[in-house]
């Protein structure tokens, strides 16, 4: 077991200033935890589990997947660390996991129990603000981005996911893509020939670039794809 706050001390910034302040005033009693690191590819928490812990990320990223019957797997979202895991479950009084998770790179975690978070929320009154705020901000993004995406075609979805993938991943003005093909086909619901066809397209237009395999997208293509995303979603 270690304590919460020397774990926080370990993140990255800008994460580790906003954990700083979340967890500012969590009493000593409730400090114990668990430091987990995770490898890419790893399934951490599976839909229909018992949710009985708080997943802290503090360093990396993860995605939500949905199992179908069939065996199919769709992703349909992304998270960047700082995000809490397990959160919306035990604030709605939810007792099991409701999606599947996994680390989409190698994941840095802190592991709180279910008890021990919401002891600490209901006498927080900072870091309950700190976090039905992140919830809406998350809940009002997500229900626009929604009710658009089922409007969009193969490209139009895969434009989304690369100025998003920009947005999140640029460094000095220029982002490669580095997912897989399938995995952006599983992000965007569509088949890989789809996927393919997208891709070929918006090169052959020149919004994005093709080298030795990769996706390149620059500063200038970046703003070009987001323009055209804008004037879709704002239809």
């Amino acid at each position: 077991m270690e304590d919460i706050i020397a774990a926080i001390g370990m993140a990255p910034q800008p994460q580790r200033e906003y954990l700083q302040q979340l967890f500012k005033h969590i009493p000593i009693s409730n400090r114990s935890c668990r430091i987990v690191k995770m490898k890419t590819n790893t399934k951490f928490i599976s839909a229909n589990e018992p949710c009985e812990a708080i997943w802290v990320l503090i360093e990396g990223q993860v995605r939500a997947a949905e199992e179908q019957i069939s065996g199919d797997v769709y992703v349909f979202t992304e998270f960047q660390a700082p995000e809490l895991f397990g959160e919306m479950e035990g604030l709605s009084g939810i007792t099991y996991y409701k999606v599947t998770l996994v680390t989409s790179t190698d994941c840095t975690f802190i592991i709180l129990p279910m008890d021990n978070y919401l002891n600490w929320i209901r006498n927080d009154a900072e870091a309950l603000f700190l976090r039905v705020r992140a919830i809406m901000s998350h809940v009002l993004v997500e229900s626009k981005n929604d009710r658009a995406y089922l409007f969009l075609d193969g490209i139009d979805r895969l434009v989304l996911y690369m100025t998003k993938y920009y947005q999140e991943h640029a460094k000095d003005k220029i982002c490669i893509i580095q997912t897989k093909r399938q995995q952006i086909a599983e992000q965007t619901g569509f088949s890989m020939k789809t996927v393919n066809r997208s891709i070929k397209k918006l090169a052959d237009d020149g919004l994005i670039t093709k080298k030795q395999g990769k996706i390149v997208i620059s500063e200038r293509q970046y703003e070009i794809l987001l323009d055209v995303m804008d004037k879709k979603l704002s239809k």
